[in-house]
């Protein structure tokens, strides 16, 4: 008697199994630069918006050198809520380096060194991966983005490093006192200036929880942000 001829199988293999879920999956991991018309206007807004709060708070700076470097992180702390706000808006790869340009375009229009620029573009750059890492859902991803992008307000004080006298002589500075001058010369030591540049980071990372305490108790309520899905811890 003959053996009946075996079934051919029909379970897939494991090869062919994992392609169809590993497909969405890298789908999932790769960035989207596609930016709706809306995303565009989000990011000329915003980057309005955290000019505006920078210049208001540092107007204070004419005070005296150290109310400026005081009023530096506090706005520090400030600009860091649209720039949650923003990101809360977006969630995709680009908006915030095109938002990072427009930002540091206009302050080098206005009299930023060059270096300010391409320091802000470059952070900028790195806080997108670490919201890319988070899958820009994560808060924590969130608000160290916002301690690592904040570290630009370093930029326009570089040039104390190592040309402290073109520094001086820039138009800007040349306006001030020479009283104003001195005392800034004096202050700004090294030392300070690195203590700045680490309290700045600190003070983006303040400012990112303080953005996402506002988005959760007034943003989220009125509309200006998504409420879902919800962020990952």
């Amino acid at each position: 008697m003959s053996t009946p001829a075996t079934p051919p199988s029909t379970s897939p293999t494991p090869s062919a199994a994992a392609t169809p879920s590993a497909a969405p999956d890298r789908a999932r991991r790769r960035p989207s630069f596609s930016m709706s018309p809306r995303d565009l206007v989000d990011v000329g807004v915003f980057a309005a918006l955290y000019i505006v709060v920078i210049f208001a708070i540092n107007m204070l700076g004419y005070v005296n050198p150290l109310v400026m470097l005081m009023a530096l992180l506090v706005s520090v702390v400030v600009s860091s809520v649209p720039f949650m706000l923003l990101v809360a808006r977006t969630r995709h790869a680009g908006v915030l380096t095109l938002f990072a340009v427009l930002v540091a375009g206009l302050l080098l229009v206005l009299g930023h060194p060059p270096v300010s620029f391409a320091l802000t573009v470059a952070l900028a750059v790195v806080a997108e991966v670490v919201l890319w890492l988070g899958r820009y859902r994560s808060r924590a991803a969130s608000v160290m983005a916002c301690g690592v992008f904040s570290a630009w307000f370093a930029g326009p004080l570089l040039p104390l490093f190592y040309d402290r006298q073109g520094y001086f002589a820039t138009p800007s500075m040349q306006a001030m006192s020479p009283d104003y001058r001195a005392a800034m010369d004096a202050l700004f030591s090294v030392p300070v200036l690195l203590a700045f540049d680490v309290l700045a980071f600190v003070s983006g990372l303040l400012g990112g929880l303080l953005g996402l305490a506002l988005l959760r108790k007034h943003f989220v309520k009125a509309g200006l942000a998504p409420a879902g899905p919800a962020p990952r811890p």
